[in-house]
Formats: structure tokens, sequence, C-alpha cells
């Protein structure tokens, strides 16, 4: 008996239900501005989807039904976030499948933003753009990271790195500990799983990267570039971070 006979949902009709979820663009917009990994109100959420109150409590319910947000409660406000790193991976997905978005006539402050975003910002709870391609490569050229067949791990050498560098203090890692996501302004690979965000959270932390407008945009600091290059050897000065 196959799972339709039996009542269950078959595999065809899950990733169907799913890119239904996906496709309405306001669920849509929702998803990408929580790619921040940050936690947003309601009104803030309505507000960056251009969407009446109504319409965005519909939206939420239908996401958190579908268990691709959660929200907790503060006092009287109510906060959304991305359900976790499996919702982050398949949002990142469909931007790279989707493709690029159809030109059109933009402003100065566009461009700078839309350059910045490409540059380096968050994928989630880790770092993409340039900046992140550019890490994982240079870590796979000294045998941090091993790249095989679109996938990474990690070498004993890449171990003993993150936990040398203080990386890894204090952190409860889940699997996976290292992941490859495809970034989809780069089309190249970046750095994910719970070492990935690890070391994005670090440097965030210690002053080495900042956040910046527009949302999920990172800046280096003059801090942060010395870390990179003592610790990876990576010179973001003359290493190509973005992708022409």
């Amino acid at each position: 008996m196959s799972a339709s006979d039996a009542g269950e949902p078959s595999l065809g009709s899950s990733i169907s239900a799913t890119a239904a979820l996906f496709a309405d663009a306001t669920r849509a917009a929702v998803c990408d501005a929580l790619m921040d990994g940050c936690a947003w109100t309601p009104g803030e959420l309505r507000q960056a989807a251009g969407v009446s109150a109504p319409a965005m409590s519909a939206c939420l319910d239908r996401l958190e039904t579908a268990g691709a947000v959660r929200s907790v409660r503060q006092g009287r406000h109510r906060y959304v976030m991305l359900a976790g790193d499996h919702v982050a991976s398949v949002v990142e997905f469909l931007g790279n499948v989707s493709g690029e978005p159809p030109a059109k006539p933009i402003g100065y402050r566009q461009v700078q933003a839309d350059q910045r975003l490409r540059t380096a910002r968050t994928c989630y709870s880790h770092i993409a753009g340039g900046l992140g391609v550019a890490i994982a490569e240079t870590m796979v050229k000294r045998s941090l990271l091993i790249a095989a067949d679109e996938s990474f791990s990690l070498s004993g050498e890449g171990e003993s790195w993150f936990r040398s560098n203080g990386i890894l203090q204090g952190r409860t890692l889940r699997a996976p500990h290292v992941r490859a996501c495809l970034d989809w302004t780069q089309r190249r690979m970046h750095l994910a799983g719970s070492y990935g965000t690890a070391l994005c959270s670090y440097l965030i932390s210690t002053g080495a990267l900042r956040r910046t407008q527009p949302r999920r945009a990172l800046a280096v600091t003059e801090a942060g570039k010395e870390w990179l290059r003592n610790q990876l050897r990576l010179d973001i000065g003359t290493a190509a971070v973005i992708r022409h």
C-alpha cells in the first residue's frame, strides 16, 4: 500500500504545500525580513511588508501553523522569529532558484544598500555575502574545512582552530556542526551550521563585525580586518568579495 493509499501525505504533496506557503508575497516578505535572525514585532513586519494589520495577523497565523515561524511574548509585546535554521535554509534556497529580481530604476541609496548586502550580511544566524564566501573558501584552502560534493565537513585542524580561538566557548552546539549554504548573491557556498552561527556571533560580540543598514548588512571593523588577517590570513582589502 502506498503512502497516499494509507492516507499519509506523499513527498509531492508536502513539496506542494511548502511551495504554496512561500508563494504568497506577504508571507515571503515576512520570511525574508526574519532572515536577519532577529525577533520582529507584528507591527514592524506589517510596515516591512506594506500590508494592513488584519492581513499581517492572518499571515503570521498561517506561518506559525505551518511551523515556519514561532512567536514569544514579553510583557504586552509579541515577537516573531523564524522557527529555526531549517526554515532559513528553505528561504535561502528559494532565493537561489528564483534568480535575480527584474532590474528596475533605483536611486543611489538603493544601489548602495544592495551592494552592502552583497558584500556582507547575515543569513539568519551565519555570515553570508561575499565576506561569508571568502571566509569559507579561505578555510577550505587552509584545510580547516573539507569541501566535497557541494558540502562542508570539519577537519581535525578546523576543530582545533575554532576551539583555540574561543569561538565555541560557552556554546551549546547542535547538529549539523558545519553545513554548506548556497549564497543567493554569490552563487557559491558559505559556512552554515552551529559552527557558522558561533563564528558569526563571536565576531559580532567582539566588535570584529557590526550590524549596519540596511537590515541584515554587516560591516567589517578595523579590528575585524586585523582578526581576519591574523587568524585566517584573509585580507578583505584584496579579496574579491563581491560577485560581479
